[in-house]
């Protein structure tokens, strides 16, 4: 034991014997009974020794909970506002994209309402088709006559493109095809020469059956004029580059003959 705690033993029996002596009537205590006293308040001041050394401990950790808490409460208000100002970002944007998207459902309804528009144009046309040109665009043709209501809006765009396209290309052209037709009650294979989609020739492998067509109402309308044959046939050499090139006259669809410079 420490010189603090004797002193203070010292002390507290000088401090009992004086009361002793002042007490004529009370014994003295017991040695035992007055060290069981001095043991408890030992003890009594270890506790609170360790009680205060926990305490101090604990408050060390709690102001490191509370830097931490402070720290953690100035995070989340950064969070908050960063988060504040993305939500009126994204509040800005679908505004835009609301705006978008109302301006892409009124293009494709005016889309819409154009591609049926060039469907019901195109439809009395396609009779007309030369079988040449038919062959190059026959599924879009088959599409156009009979839509499917459940055919993607740009699929329909496309094919009446196409259409329109290969139409321009084939009436800017000289164009010779193969085809089988009645002549004289018996069914002949002709080579027929379009000029765009405007006038034809044909004339069949004797050089003896020829004439030439023009679109009418519905369909092509064909005059047999078998004294043109040779000169039908000079054209198509000339273009099938199987003669050189000569000028070659050959009948309007208004009956007056015309020069046509076959290439």
């Amino acid at each position: 034991m420490s010189s603090q705690p004797r002193l203070t033993i010292f002390l507290l029996a000088l401090t009992t014997a004086g009361t002793f002596a002042g007490a004529q009537d009370t014994p003295p205590p017991k040695a035992a009974d007055l060290q069981n006293k001095v043991t408890e308040w030992v003890k009594t001041r270890q506790l609170i020794s360790e009680e205060s050394a926990a305490w101090q401990s604990e408050k060390a950790s709690l102001s490191d909970l509370n830097a931490i808490r402070i720290k953690e409460t100035e995070q989340l208000g950064e969070f908050v506002k960063l988060a504040g100002n993305r939500v009126e970002e994204l509040a800005g944007k679908r505004a835009t994209f609301t705006k978008e998207e109302s301006d892409l459902k009124a293009w494709r309804s005016e889309l819409e309402r154009k591609v049926v528009e060039l469907e019901s144009g195109l439809r009395p046309l396609i009779a007309l088709f030369p079988p040449p040109l038919r062959e190059k665009i026959e599924e879009s043709i088959i599409r156009i006559e009979a839509p499917e209501g459940e055919q993607p809006l740009q699929n329909r765009a496309r094919d009446i493109l196409l259409v329109l396209q290969t139409c321009l290309e084939f009436q800017n052209a000289i164009t010779v095809d193969t085809e089988i037709r009645e002549i004289a009650g018996e069914r002949r294979e002709v080579e027929v020469i379009y000029l765009g989609m405007t006038q034809a020739w044909y004339v069949d492998a004797s050089n003896k059956h020829s004439g030439y067509g023009v679109p009418g109402k519905g369909n092509w309308e064909w005059t047999e004029a078998n004294s043109i044959a040779s000169r039908v046939r000079s054209a198509i050499e000339i273009q099938t580059r199987k003669a050189t090139p000569a000028f070659v006259e050959l009948p309007l669809s208004n009956g007056v003959s015309g020069k046509e410079n076959s290439k």
